[in-house]
């Protein structure tokens, strides 16, 4: 089986469940501090990383890893990650940007105004349809604007089960929302 302690290992090797946490103990620090490098935000590199892993638990079956090269592998997955990332956001402002030159100075502020307040009710009862934690969490956050420490501390949680909720609550909204056209 795969020493981590004598890395990098000369032969090539499937994941098994051993493999896997060996290579997640040994490599999930260094690939956090270059995530992090990068993104400058901790809750993100997290993410990156935990997607990294995931996905090689998922193509455990069909991936073979050279010993001597899976630490290059993984390093160049959280690179390739993050300009992943930073591609998405070129384009979320691209997109952005497109949007404000074609609106036009005529535009139906009645329409907006009632497209709005149907989005706003929808918002609002799936808001409501959430568990209390998770309402709480996601109303001190998106509503009053406190930070994840700050709510932390008012509900006496930790910033880590305050991320948890915001994600919970977040991609309940997203799916709720699913029926309203995306720009």
């Amino acid at each position: 089986m795969l020493d981590l302690s004598a890395f990098p290992v000369k032969e090539s090797f499937k994941i098994d469940e051993k493999t896997f946490f060996q290579l997640y103990e040994f490599y999930w620090k260094k690939l956090y501090q270059i995530a992090l490098k990068y993104v400058g935000d901790s809750y993100q590199a997290e993410e990156v990383v935990q997607e990294l892993f995931a996905s090689l638990w998922q193509r455990r079956d069909n991936l073979i890893l050279d010993g001597t090269t899976v630490e290059h592998y993984l390093v160049r997955a959280v690179r390739f990650r993050i300009a992943k990332i930073y591609s998405n956001e070129v384009r979320k402002t691209e997109k952005i940007e497109q949007l404000k030159q074609q609106a036009s100075p005529d535009y139906n502020s009645t329409e907006g105004h009632i497209l709005y307040k149907f989005l706003k009710r929808d918002v609002d009862k799936l808001v409501n349809m959430l568990p209390e934690r998770c309402r709480d969490v996601y109303e001190l956050s998106r509503l009053k604007g406190l930070k994840n420490r700050e709510i932390a501390i008012n509900l006496t949680i930790s910033e880590k089960t305050v991320e948890n909720q915001l994600t919970k609550a977040l991609s309940f909204l997203r799916k709720g929302l699913k029926k309203y056209p995306r720009n």
